[in-house]
């Protein structure tokens, strides 16, 4: 059987940055991460920001994928919001929270998009930059383009020997750049496995993946799985083969 891929979807007020109350669920970039579970050979079913249900949503699926999207609020990691604090949606920011703290417990293996990396950062116990290009100065390269998301702005550097690495098969990777916010203390238990040339994290991995499969990265891999991008295909690959080998034992277990 193909092993289930949970992906996190988010409320209407993500894209419409008004205070009201949610119209409805849905997953954003145009399903480009539900296709890209699918094209990697696994079951994407999509998970709404009920509150309360997050344990029982981690039961039912074999990986677990956490999409881009809003701010996290930083009260998460213990600060105040600053005026450069974008939408914060606390549906979605309580059910993510809930769902990885889960997920980690059974073992499920994890894929972080962009907002998925940061939340994964501040469960662990990390903290991030609310604003990079007010809080890291000029110096600072552009992360959040303004064209065609299939469209690379800059390089990241992955580390050699880094699960990321031998996923990609690359140490230097072109990838695109939607975000504001990005990891600024490193939680225990991850470690870096890119960065951008100005020192940004673009991706993190856990520091003992025999223990659990943990991987987020900065870029919008999904949007990036075209034939020229095929690094980036590999990455919903390993994450759908890690989630077929926790099914595989758990029904060997069962």
């Amino acid at each position: 059987m193909a092993p289930v891929i949970g992906v996190t979807a988010t409320l209407k007020q993500d894209l419409d940055s008004v205070a009201e109350r949610p119209l409805g669920s849905y997953v954003r970039a145009d399903l480009d991460y539900v296709a890209g579970v699918a094209q990697a050979g696994g079951v994407p079913l999509v998970l709404p920001p009920i509150p309360g249900v997050a344990e029982e949503m981690a039961r039912g699926v074999d990986g677990l994928l956490l999409s881009g999207g809003s701010d996290l609020d930083p009260a998460y990691y213990g600060e105040e919001a600053l005026p450069e604090l974008g939408v914060t949606i606390p549906e979605r920011d309580a059910l993510e929270m809930a769902l990885l703290e889960h997920a980690l417990k059974r073992g499920i293996p994890v894929f972080g998009i962009c907002r998925g990396l940061q939340v994964i950062n501040v469960a662990l116990g990390g903290t991030l930059y609310q604003d990079l290009p007010t809080q890291l100065g000029g110096g600072s390269i552009a992360h959040r383009q303004q064209t065609p998301k299939w469209q690379w702005t800059h390089e990241v550097e992955t580390e050699g020997g880094s699960n990321v690495a031998e996923i990609m098969g690359a140490r230097s990777l072109r990838v695109n750049s939607y975000h504001h916010q990005g990891v600024k203390d490193l939680a225990d238990g991850l470690v870096v496995s890119a960065h951008a040339s100005d020192g940004v994290v673009e991706a993190v991995e856990s520091s003992n993946l025999s223990e659990c499969w943990l991987v987020g990265v900065q870029w919008h891999a999904e949007a990036m799985r075209d034939a020229e991008s095929a690094e980036h295909r590999n990455l919903f690959a390993a994450h759908v083969a890690a989630a077929e080998r926790h099914a595989t034992r758990r029904r060997a277990a069962a």
